[in-house]
């Protein structure tokens, strides 16, 4: 995992400490965390507001916090700086802020939504919504992440930074597994009763102010939720459950949307974490990928 300043200098391993790396199924895809150690030269270059590049593909970074910290350490003669930096997928950071004037769309779509909202990015795949609405001073992620519940979709980035929307009864077949692997390859995950409380059944009241609809069923959590038609009713009670957890070598290749086959089933990468530990400051070198797999399920 490479990362790149923008005046085109490859951050080298004896001042990158560490860098994690993380490509996330939520409306903003794709994150980065990482230390530095700072001298003259890269300093100016890692502040808020600055780009870095990732990957092959040289994936724009837009650093959104930075702490610079000035240790009482002394190497070479000189004090050891440390910075602390988080990136965002570069086009995204304006939906982690309040608005700051209320949005309303009918009849529109969710990549739309992304939009309105302020990312940048091109949509390579989206999905029809009936209605957005985010008021002035909210933040818009939860919002777009309420509406991809209500339509059962999922918001992924692709290698080269586009967003994709889509919905999830087509991730399985949408293309063919990156990695086939053992069952042996995976940690399980199997707790029915906390998958219980997670994703309840959904209710609400239909327009002629009698009629019910939803289902209820029981032993499960039911929610009240308003102005929805049965069709998204169903769909907020269709979700991606993480069936296990894989811990690999450093596999940059996989992002969170990609499809892995393990023992003839296939899974879908809810998210995928790449770790790298430099040992610049003394400590153990790591290199690893950690990867959340999950499958679509009626609950």
């Amino acid at each position: 995992m490479r990362i790149v300043l923008k005046d085109g200098v490859v951050l080298p391993f004896n001042v990158l400490v560490s860098a994690v790396l993380r490509s996330d199924s939520v409306p903003v895809p794709l994150t980065l965390e990482f230390q530095v150690l700072l001298n003259a030269e890269i300093e100016p270059h890692l502040k808020e507001s600055e780009i870095v590049f990732i990957g092959e593909t040289y994936i724009e970074m837009k650093i959104i916090k930075a702490n610079i910290q000035r240790t009482g350490i002394v190497r070479d003669g000189k004090r050891v700086v440390i910075g602390a930096f988080i990136a965002v997928l570069n086009g995204c950071e304006q939906l982690i802020k309040p608005l700051a004037k209320a949005i309303a769309l009918e009849n529109t779509s969710i990549g739309a939504a992304l939009k309105a909202s302020g990312t940048k990015l091109l949509i390579a795949e989206d999905v029809p919504l009936m209605r957005y609405f985010c008021p002035f001073g909210q933040t818009p992620t939860y919002e777009i992440a309420r509406k991809c519940a209500e339509e059962a979709a999922v918001i992924n980035s692709d290698s080269e930074g586009k967003i994709t929307v889509r919905r999830l009864s087509a991730l399985m077949q949408s293309t063919e597994p990156k990695i086939k692997l053992d069952a042996t390859s995976v940690s399980w995950k199997n707790n029915s009763t906390g998958l219980l409380h997670e994703v309840p059944s959904y209710i609400t009241i239909n327009k002629d102010g009698s009629t019910v609809e939803g289902e209820i069923s029981a032993g499960k959590i039911a929610s009240y939720y308003p102005n929805l038609d049965a069709r998204r009713l169903r769909n907020l009670s269709t979700a991606l459950v993480c069936k296990g957890v894989i811990q690999r070598a450093l596999s940059t290749e996989l992002m969170a949307g990609d499809l892995i086959e393990v023992d003839s089933t296939r899974y879908y990468v809810l998210t995928a974490a790449h770790r790298i530990d430099t040992g610049a400051l003394g400590g153990a070198k790591v290199t690893a990928t950690k990867l959340w797999i999950a499958q679509v399920e009626k609950l």
